[in-house]
């Protein structure tokens, strides 16, 4: 019975000092005043461009429609609720996924603006995001590429009948060996143009862009003027249709460079170069020899790329122009033995084809003109050059612009 005593203590002492493990500490975030993202966005614009601190008790809900898992963003989410959506800046990197239903507190986040970009800033995932529920998909939004606005900022959108332009067939989405970013243009089969900018450390940086019309999901983004498209996930670019039929080139200028898609800025006397310009949400190719004092004598060109119009049979030319004040009429030339460099008005055989376009007839106002569609079939066969020739002299000049340049065969 001693025996049997002694056995029954031992075994409750031992009990008695065993310890339950240590639990991790629940992400409890104290309760207070519910914030709706259109709500965060009008409150960073009423003190824009300065930024809001905030110390209210408030939490914002929401959907996580990009995450950091590819690689194209870095300490960052993109959240979006029934009103709108918006960056979220990370003081960490996190393990939150698309899908993702989370509460964010406020209190010591920071609403600020970069680049034109409204970002919820300063958020420690660990400690201001609670996760309530997992896969909870939203569906992105289908819109054109000339639908797109900065109103549409860091909103999940789905852009359908679009491809990579010519001009960038061939490269990769960015520099995978440098891990730098880089932009790739997409374009509708009306000729409009998007960026799509990846970084060099996303999963897909080194792949080479595709070559065929489809579909691409995407964050929309912007960089000051420019809207830029995030790609979240390679596999949501599907790009392997036909191509737009009959487009051998097109050019907006909405990236904001002249000389993209290997066109040509060539100054033959002077120093007047044609130039970029954006007014009223459009950015169009512009070109003046007055420098706000005095005009200077100029011929300055700007040339297309080789136009491979082999398999062609018939092509066409159409862009916007409008001009204002006295001076020369742009000219429109063509040469089929131009050798893709040096100075045009000593290399190559320029045919004057001015005649064949419709400019502006009023020089006193603004306002773009199109110029009809231009019959090139007679230069078919073979490889094509195009040419906008700007005259101006010491006494005159008129300011010309250019806009949504169009070949099609």
């Amino acid at each position: 019975m001693k025996k049997l005593l002694f056995i029954a203590l031992g075994i409750a002492a031992l009990t008695a000092c065993k310890k339950e493990p240590d639990s991790p500490p629940e992400n409890v975030i104290k309760s207070g005043s519910v914030i709706t993202i259109d709500s965060l966005r009008n409150w960073q614009q009423a003190f824009s461009p300065g930024g809001v601190s905030i110390t209210d008790t408030l939490h914002v809900y929401g959907i996580i429609t990009m995450d950091e898992s590819e690689g194209n963003i870095y300490k960052n989410l993109y959240l979006q609720d029934h009103t709108g959506a918006i960056q979220v800046r990370l003081t960490s990197g996190s393990d939150f996924a698309v899908g993702d239903s989370v509460r964010i507190a406020l209190a010591g986040a920071y609403l600020s603006e970069y680049a034109g970009v409204i970002q919820l800033d300063s958020i420690n995932p660990d400690e201001m995001i609670v996760k309530q529920s997992a896969n909870n998909l939203i569906l992105p939004e289908v819109m054109t590429i000339d639908s797109i606005g900065f109103e549409d900022e860091a909103k999940l959108v789905k852009l359908e009948n679009v491809q990579v332009t010519f001009a960038n067939l061939g490269s990769t989405w960015a520099d995978a060996y440098n891990q730098a970013s880089a932009n790739v243009i997409l374009e509708d089969c009306n000729g409009k143009t998007i960026i799509v900018r990846s970084s060099g450390f996303a999963s897909w940086a080194g792949d080479e862009v595709p070559m065929g019309n489809g579909s691409v999901v995407c964050i929309v983004g912007r960089y000051n003027s420019d809207i830029q498209l995030t790609i979240r996930s390679i596999n949501e670019v599907n790009l392997t249709g036909t191509r737009c039929a009959g487009q051998i080139l097109a050019k907006d200028f909405e990236d904001d460079d002249l000389n993209s898609g290997g066109w040509i800025n060539y100054v033959v006397v002077g120093t007047t170069l044609w130039e970029t310009k954006y007014i009223g949400g459009n950015t169009f190719a512009n070109i003046t020899n007055w420098n706000g004092t005095v005009n200077s004598a100029a011929e300055s060109w700007y040339l297309s790329p080789q136009l491979d119009l082999s398999n062609s049979t018939s092509a066409s030319l159409s862009f916007d122009n409008d001009c204002n004040y006295s001076g020369d009429p742009l000219q429109l030339l063509v040469s089929t033995d131009y050798p893709g460099t040096g100075n045009p008005s000593t290399t190559g055989t320029w045919i004057d084809i001015t005649s064949t376009a419709s400019w502006d007839p009023n020089t006193s106002a603004w306002g773009f003109h199109p110029s009809g569609s231009i019959d090139l079939s007679a230069y078919t066969g073979g490889n094509l050059y195009i040419a906008f020739k700007y005259i101006g002299t010491n006494s005159n000049g008129r300011t010309w612009e250019i806009d949504n340049i169009v070949i099609s065969g």
